[in-house]
């Protein structure tokens, strides 16, 4: 029997990240807002060694060597995320094949299991086995967004989480939470508390965790706008807590910053502080630099017919 002929996978590019709805590093997870995706003409029903090695040919070296930097283990093929969409659309759910991915211990296959795995088939058990065995922030975090928010355990696992001692399980419990306060899922939080417990908490705990504990103020802050001053108010209290300078075209992880900013997209607005960013950046751009392609396209072409109707030298002279 011929072997199976599998199609090129296509797809889009990597998702950037929102520079107003989400800090660097601290996004909207991305189930909560897709982008579309192209399904893909291939069959639903694949082994895993095909798509394993359909993963494997669309690797890409410079992709890999970015993830090793971010903190990825040396078993990753580098395919970009968009690619990974396109066949996640394609399969659809398909919790066993999520597992057998999940098992290879492959980033690519990891993230590829994010989109597969059925929320509501994973027992508590399952799902720590998944969780608590990772050293990688950025799978937590898609593991969390993808999968464990949509999941009839997740209460007990963020409870558990929240009150361990484990860095990463302990922010994945905030991102949990802060997942479930988003989609309207926490019926009864005392938010006061939990705010109580924000500024208590996050000066002392390690930076990854800090990351997550800050994820879920400012979530508070966005999605539950009764309570949205006091986040700001807690949030200056807590100060700048996150040393790393700001890169270029992101917003500040400061919870009063990046609140304020997400509420003015929301209305189409921009914050002072991102004017002012942006002018600066106009300011030290060469010239040219920034246009759009067309309007660049336009200003050569003006140029050029405006340097043909001058007269000469010699016929000016006539």
């Amino acid at each position: 029997m011929a072997a199976l002929s599998l199609p090129k996978l296509r797809g889009g590019s990597e998702r950037k990240r929102s520079s107003t709805e989400g800090a660097c590093g601290a996004t909207l997870p991305a189930a909560l807002n897709p982008p579309p995706v192209e399904v893909l003409p291939m069959p639903k029903t694949m082994s895993l060694s095909q798509v394993m090695k359909l993963l494997e040919s669309h690797g890409d070296e410079k992709v890999r060597q970015r993830y090793v930097r971010d903190g990825v283990v040396d078993n990753v093929f580098g395919v970009l995320l968009g690619k990974i969409r396109g066949l996640a659309a394609t399969l659809g759910t398909n919790h066993g094949l999520g597992l057998e991915l999940w098992g290879t211990g492959n980033h690519d296959a990891r993230i590829l299991a994010c989109m597969l795995l059925d929320p509501a088939a994973l027992t508590e058990k399952e799902a720590r086995g998944l969780l608590e065995p990772l050293s990688n922030p950025n799978l937590v975090d898609e593991l969390v967004g993808r999968v464990l928010v949509h999941a009839p355990v997740a209460p007990r696992l963020q409870e558990k989480w929240m009150d361990g001692s484990k860095e990463l399980p302990r922010r994945a419990g905030w991102k949990l939470l802060a997942g479930r306060i988003a989609r309207g899922l926490e019926k009864e939080l005392d938010v006061g508390a939990t705010l109580e417990r924000i500024e208590r908490e996050l000066p002392d705990a390690p930076y990854r965790v800090k990351e997550g504990i800050n994820f879920c103020l400012v979530w508070i802050g966005l999605h539950l706008p009764a309570c949205t001053s006091e986040a700001i108010a807690t949030g200056e209290r807590l100060g700048r807590w996150d040393p790393r300078p700001i890169p270029k075209g992101c917003t500040s992880s400061y919870a009063p910053e990046w609140i304020a900013a997400a509420l003015a997209l929301r209305k189409g607005e921009k914050t002072e502080a991102r004017k002012t960013m942006e002018a600066a950046a106009k300011a030290k751009a060469p010239r040219g630099e920034g246009q759009p392609a067309v309007a660049k396209a336009k200003v050569a072409s003006a140029r050029k017919k405006s340097t043909a109707k001058k007269p000469s030298a010699r016929t000016r002279a006539r």
